[in-house]
Parts: C-alpha cells; structure tokens; sequence
C-alpha cells in the first residue's frame, strides 16, 4: 500500500513540475503584437510621449511602453501620427501574454492635449508560436480630455 501511494506522489509530483515548466515556457516565448489607433474628427498627440499599457485577463504579462510613437511607430520616419480620420500603426516583439487583453489606458503628463483627442477604437492583435492569435478591440468612440493620469477603456473580470 505504502509503495502505491509513494508512486502515486511521485507521478502527481512529475505531472505538476511538467505543467509548471509548460506554463513558464509560454511567457518567455516572444509574440509579434500589433496596435491600430482609429483617430476621428480631432487630431491627437503627434510631439509627446505617450506610454502605453495593455493588460491582461488575471494580471499576469502586463505590457507597458513609456513612447509609444518612438518604441512601436511602424508608419515610417517622418510620418505625423493621429491625424484626424487615420489610422496608425504601431509593432513590437514582445513576451506573449498568457491571456487576452481585456484593458488598455494610454497615459500621458498633465495638460497635453489641445485641442481633445477623439478616439473612435483601438485594436491590439498578437501572433505568434504553439497557436497564440489574439485579437480585441476597445471602443473607446468618444473625446479624450486628458491623458493624466491615463484615458482607458476595458474591464478586466
């Protein structure tokens, strides 16, 4: 009887370090992700540093950027980003998340818009190896004020 449940232990033990080393090998895995700004009617910040973070369903594998134009601008050099009716580009190679995106926030120092901000939706889409191919978009479809402390959207469960 000892010797079963000595073997039992032993199998359950393997099969737990085994999920654990599957689970950890996801998030060092890299993903390509990708963000697609809808600016409407106004324009947007095109000279400031805007910091980005992306979080996720169960807070695990948070994605922060404190420029995004300069860390994720994928329109070229040169471009004018958040011209009104535009929509902009932004990349990165990053770690994959664990889960889906489930909240966004854009952030930037106080007093930086002028004039508002309308943002109609972004959308953040991730790839990338063993299947991972998320996509969500937040639709946000109203005037930003302020960027301080953050504008956000989403609702993490």
């Amino acid at each position: 009887m000892a010797k079963t449940i000595t073997s039992f232990a032993l199998h359950f033990l393997v099969f737990l370090a085994m999920a654990s080393t599957s689970i950890k090998a996801q998030a060092t895995k890299q993903c390509d992700y990708e963000m697609i700004v809808n600016t409407g009617k106004t324009r947007g910040p095109s000279n400031m540093k805007l910091g980005v973070i992306i979080e996720a369903i169960g807070g695990e594998g948070t994605i922060r950027t404190t420029n995004l134009v300069k860390n994720w601008g994928a329109m070229g050099q040169g471009y004018t980003y958040f011209l009104p009716n535009s929509s902009d580009r932004f990349r990165a190679k990053l770690p994959c998340m664990l889960n889906n995106f489930c909240w966004l926030a854009i952030k930037g120092k106080k007093g930086e818009l002028n004039p508002h901000w309308y943002i109609d939706t972004i959308t953040v889409s991730t790839k990338g190896a063993g299947g991972i191919d998320r996509m969500k978009t937040f639709q946000f479809l109203e005037e930003i004020s302020t960027v301080y402390p953050d504008a956000n959207h989403g609702e993490c469960p």
